[in-house]
């Protein structure tokens, strides 16, 4: 309940309301030659202690919501600094991320370039009924497992 208040307290026609009265109630009281007119006098005095009470809640009521604003600001400060963070971790990220695919394009591409030479080299060898793999074909077979 007490946000409702504050809020439509401190809304821009409610200030515009309150400044508008404390005009009026300040002309009307303090103004010289009003309290002579027989429609205005009775309520110079009246006019006085409203323009007080008025001011001090024009004065409430803006103290309340330049509060609310730098607090508000204050929230939207922290807010930006974490999306910053967060966004600068998600650069990193993309950065390694970048990094380790290069690096497994490289590893991947070695691979294929020793397949590659092993199918050159077993693709010279004499084709013969059976299994003829020796031990430099065993170590090329290791070699690309790795």
């Amino acid at each position: 309940m007490a946000p409702l208040f504050w809020s439509i307290a401190t809304s821009d026609i409610a200030l515009w309301i309150d400044a508008v009265i404390l005009a009026a109630a300040l002309i009307v009281g303090y103004a010289p030659l009003l309290k002579w007119f027989p429609v205005i006098g009775p309520y110079v005095r009246v006019a006085k202690l409203v323009a007080f009470l008025v001011f001090g809640i024009l004065s409430a009521a803006v103290s309340h919501r330049l509060t609310d604003e730098s607090a508000e600001l204050a929230r939207v400060k922290i807010d930006l600094a974490f999306s910053q963070l967060q966004l600068d971790t998600q650069k990193q990220a993309a950065e390694t991320a970048a990094k380790l695919r290069a690096e497994a394009e490289a590893k991947a591409e070695q691979a294929n370039q020793k397949v590659t030479d092993y199918e050159e080299r077993l693709a010279k060898q004499p084709a013969d009924h059976g299994c003829n793999l020796d031990s430099d074909d065993v170590r090329s077979l290791h070699d690309i497992a790795r």
